[in-house]
């Protein structure tokens, strides 16, 4: 995975709400069910009683259900308004009925929504996550309290917006931007889509990374493809020079525990990308930290001193490649 950081993004951060930004109002569909289209190795469904089964394809996810998968498993459904979710392996991830609101407790889903069906949202323990007419990867690693999230698109109704949960801050991410949200930090980097689409076993299968496919009509992507592709092509080439190795950072696989040893207060001095490099509880690729900017008109949180960065001749921006 490579990825980049991008000095222009942490103006991001003093837009959200303005007019830049601002997503004109549409109506919503509800989320009333949900089929499971796909499902590999332990996949099961809990119900809000606590009764667990066996889930196979074609059975309803519902309101109100837990999905759960176990190692080395996966799951993708499909719901009534024709918006796509892969969830990866030991994940756990549920929605309540007559809403469009999904919660990860843990593990990685990709949620893709077609246009027109409204804002949809997606919660972890410590980030909320507002796509609308757009596709983004969320995953949560409860072992650091870190949400990462992923856009794939910019949407015409605006980028993707998150909300810290600690915080209450609010910022914006376009197509290809990362962001990395724990209880103390956040970081902001841009990552290479293509490779993303190339080496993600969530994605396999879709043919992102192709132009040249042409989707039958009743594809669950059809509509969204162009977004997609468009921002697959507006993304610059990537340098791979002066960038951090990160060999685990877009992993479904369950993350390491920290070293006993490792005392808390070290571990919160860290920003999330160090902290994910050095624990390994992180996404395989490379990763560039958001540069320190001048202080904005709105405050925004600053990457820790502490944290290396890279700065490319391009444009001003730093590179990270996976």
């Amino acid at each position: 995975m490579v990825f980049r950081t991008n000095n222009v993004l942490a103006m991001l951060l003093t837009m959200v709400g303005s007019v830049a930004i601002a997503s004109p109002a549409l109506a919503e569909v509800p989320w009333a069910w949900a089929k499971l289209r796909s499902s590999t190795n332990q996949v099961s469904l809990l119900s809000a009683g606590g009764v667990a089964r066996p889930a196979a394809v074609a059975d309803c996810f519902c309101p109100g259900e837990t999905l759960t998968t176990g190692t080395m498993a996966k799951a993708e459904v499909l719901f009534n308004d024709g918006s796509l979710t892969r969830i990866g392996e030991q994940a756990n991830l549920r929605f309540w009925p007559n809403t469009r609101s999904l919660y990860l407790s843990q593990g990685t889903a990709a949620v893709f929504v077609p246009p027109g069906q409204g804002r949809t949202i997606v919660q972890t323990a410590n980030a909320t996550v507002g796509l609308n007419s757009t596709a983004v990867v969320v995953r949560y690693v409860p072992s650091r309290q870190l949400t990462l999230i992923m856009a794939l698109a910019t949407a015409s109704t605006g980028p993707v917006l998150v909300t810290g949960t600690t915080t209450g801050q609010e910022f914006a991410l376009y197509g290809g931007q990362m962001a990395f949200v724990n209880e103390a930090n956040l970081q902001i980097v841009e990552f290479d889509l293509l490779e993303f689409y190339q080496t993600s076993d969530l994605m396999a299968g879709l043919r992102l990374g192709d132009p040249n496919y042409r989707p039958s009509a009743d594809e669950p992507l059809t509509a969204l493809r162009p977004n997609l592709l468009e921002a697959l092509a507006e993304q610059a080439p990537f340098e791979q020079e002066g960038s951090i190795l990160d060999p685990a950072l877009i992993s479904d696989v369950a993350p390491v525990a920290a070293p006993q040893s490792v005392e808390a207060s070290l571990l919160d001095q860290l920003s999330p990308v160090e902290a994910l490099r050095r624990y390994n509880d992180a996404p395989p690729g490379v990763v560039n930290p958001l540069p320190e900017a001048p202080v904005p008109t709105v405050a925004s949180p600053a990457v820790p001193a502490t944290v290396p960065t890279a700065i490319q001749p391009q444009s001003g921006d730093a590179s990270v490649t996976p």
